[in-house]
């Protein structure tokens, strides 16, 4: 796991020192070593933290020639498989890690050596015979590469950050505002500093360095293909066994290996495969106050014989958390999760380098409310207290759950804008604003979803849009700056494609979403725990803004300075928010936190 950054092109002055300063704004994903080669036209380095060949995996990696160089960010799951093969081809290899393994896997299969990654990944190639600079990011963007033309040249990093220093200008992007605004985040396809690009995941990047032609393509397809022959039993089975091998990958290191337990489902699978494959890993849980959480982490780690750390996670941070978010997060991301993820990966990163979680779990399983409710939808259609909500046991207990099912009907997107992680809706945005929204990243994404079935586009939503937008962000930024390496057995290539052709039908049941897992995971867990209802890791924000951080709401929308307000009209941002306070309270919350880490961005970054 690394951080890394470069540049290429004919035209491109960048020193030693450049180099150094660059690298050392990435230092916290990777305080072991550090590390940079520069040659003709080019220059590549990486901060490295050692989990796999502590000896002899320091980055940047050559071939024997010399001619071809690389550095990884993430790790290469199964990189025992590729050292056998290509030892048997001939190779010399000088290490036992991963990273070594890209430039002969270059020399083997040129572009295609992607095709034999199973990992997460961000790499960067520079071969000297053919003058060319390769990028890559993993299918499901799991590790960041962001890129950029500047001063003659490309530059890339796994940070906005690093960049900051190399760039012509810094400014925000008005398309990403809107968007951040909305979902609070910057989904693919933006970014929220103008002139700054993500590689999309599943892609590569090729440039040619003497006449700066750049080309991107995409290598990997995951697409939804429902197998209407598949039953329970077979799903089930294989399920279990591809969740098993992942796990026993991603449990290859030098170094140890501990878990992250929510309480939940997914995490407590993981922990579960982990102990059955022979491991003894740590398990940690962050208490947020929620009772039958805590007591079913307890149940997990008692039934499994493994010992549980329990952090205090209830308790108000002090409003001087914000800004250091902003700095984490150097894209501004209103999740209210990251901060109980941030707490615990610095819990975690003092006595561990290495964590497993269930990321993924959810967004492939059907494991949110909103599943249910869209099922609900597909069968009652405009007969919203009909045969629908009783068929899946969608009960509302507040005025606002049912405004926003019947809002969810009307919505073109399937529910999501009114079911999803919505901050802002478009038209609140663009009054906010005072001009039209288009939210561009989501409705490209919209265009390409199934049409099948409400509950695969909703997934498919989760997968290519909240998923890599939000929740792979938080995990990457929040351990990173920890000096921590998350691994998610859930998004396993393998495991992904199978899930893909899983008929939505067996994933949902009345009253109850992840119904697959629950039954692949008889006879493994607890059955409090494989029944439990899914929580969410969410803190308790409502009641954080009108405490600890009272203080800090009145200033970020009362004073005449913060830099929020050249940018947004307050008078409409009043309303809105005098609406949503007495019409739909836990988005109120959301909104306003929005608002304070767009504020503490700007004042850090802007």
């Amino acid at each position: 796991m690394c951080g890394i950054f470069g540049y290429a092109g004919s035209r491109v002055e960048c020193s030693p020192r450049d180099m150094e300063k660059a690298l050392s704004l990435l230092r916290h994903r990777g305080p072991d070593a550090t590390g940079f080669v520069l040659g003709p036209g080019w220059g590549m380095g990486a901060c490295r933290l050692a989990i796999v060949d502590l000896v002899a995996g320091d980055q940047p990696v050559k071939n024997e020639s010399g001619a071809i160089h690389a550095v990884l960010n993430g790790e290469i799951y199964n990189y025992l498989e590729l050292q056998r093969v290509l030892r048997e081809h001939g190779h010399r290899i000088r290490s036992s890690g991963d990273t070594e393994l890209l430039v002969h896997l270059w020399e083997e299969h040129g572009k295609a050596l992607l095709s034999h990654l199973r990992g997460m990944f961000a790499l960067a190639i520079v071969d000297d015979r053919t003058q060319k600079l390769f990028l890559a990011r993993d299918r499901l963007g799991k590790k960041p590469l962001y890129w950029m033309r500047s001063h003659g040249g490309l530059f890339f990093a796994s940070e906005l950050k690093a960049l900051r220093p190399v760039a012509s200008s810094w400014v925000v992007d008005p398309k990403a505002l809107e968007e951040f605004l909305t979902f609070g985040f910057v989904p693919e396809g933006s970014c929220f500093v103008r002139g700054v690009e993500k590689l999309p995941p599943g892609h590569w990047l090729e440039l040619d360095i003497p006449t700066g032609e750049v080309r991107i393509a995409k290598y990997s397809k995951l697409e939804f293909a429902p197998d209407p022959t598949m039953g329970e039993v077979e799903a089930t089975q294989r399920l279990g066994e591809l969740l098993a091998e992942a796990t026993a990958l991603r449990l290859r290191a030098d170094v140890p290996v501990a878990v992250f337990l929510s309480g939940g489902l997914d995490s407590a699978t993981v922990a579960a495969l982990a102990k059955r494959l022979g491991e003894e890993p740590k398990l940690l849980f962050v208490d947020l106050g929620d009772g039958g959480e805590k007591q079913r982490a307890i149940a997990t780690a008692a039934s499994l014989g493994l010992s549980l750390d329990v952090l205090a996670g209830a308790q108000a941070p002090s409003s001087e958390l914000l800004p250091k978010l902003a700095e984490v997060f150097d894209e501004p991301l209103a999740d209210p999760s990251v901060v109980p993820t941030y707490f615990v990966a610095q819990a975690a990163s003092r006595a561990v380098k290495v964590v497993l979680n269930g990321d993924g779990g959810d967004e492939l399983l059907g494991g949110y409310r909103r599943f249910l409710l869209a099922a609900a939808a597909s069968v009652a259609g405009q007969w919203v207290l009909g045969v629908g909500l009783a068929t899946y046991g969608v009960v509302f207990r507040k005025l606002w759950m049912y405004r926003r099912f019947r809002d969810g009907l009307r919505d073109v997107s399937g529910g999501y804008l009114a079911w999803g992680p919505v901050k802002f809706t478009p038209g609140e945005v663009a009054s906010i604003l005072g001009r039209d929204v288009r939210l561009t990243s989501f409705y490209r994404i919209l265009e390409q979803l199934p049409e099948e079935s409400a509950i695969n586009r909703l997934r498919a939503l989760e997968l290519f849009f909240f998923l890599p937008g939000d929740l792979l962000v938080k995990m990457d930024r929040a351990t990173m700056a920890c000096s921590l390496e998350a691994r998610s057995p859930f998004l396993d290539q393998e495991v992904v494609r199978f899930l893909l052709t899983v008929p939505p039908t067996l994933l949902l049941s009345k009253f109850r979403t992840k119904v697959l897992l629950r039954k692949a995971t008889r006879g493994l867990l607890p059955d409090e725990v494989r029944r439990g209802p899914k929580r969410g890791f969410e803190p308790p924000l409502a009641r954080w803004l009108a405490g600890p951080w009272a203080g800090e709401v009145a200033r970020v929308l009362g004073d005449p300075q913060c830099s929020l307000r050249g940018f947004l009209r307050m008078g409409a941002l009043d309303k809105t928010l005098s609406r949503l306070a007495s019409a739909d309270p836990p988005r109120y919350a959301r909104a306003v936190f929005t608002l304070l880490t767009l504020e503490h961005w700007l004042s850090r970054w802007g």
